[in-house]
């Protein structure tokens, strides 16, 4: 296989950074609305903590 003719990586690491930068935001901005008080009983929450009912 033969290496890049043009550059590749330098010119992206800005838009990689970005991507990493908003991936890492948006996880805390979920990661803090599960935790809030409208939303932390809510049985949809994943992090709900109530005892689930058993289907037969």
């Amino acid at each position: 296989m033969r290496a890049w003719s043009t550059p590749f990586l330098r010119p992206m690491a800005p838009f990689l950074a970005g991507g990493a930068v908003t991936f890492y935001l948006i996880n805390a901005a979920q990661e803090a609305a599960l935790k809030s008080e409208p939303f932390k009983s809510d049985p949809r929450n994943p992090k709900f903590t109530g005892k689930k009912e058993e289907h037969h």
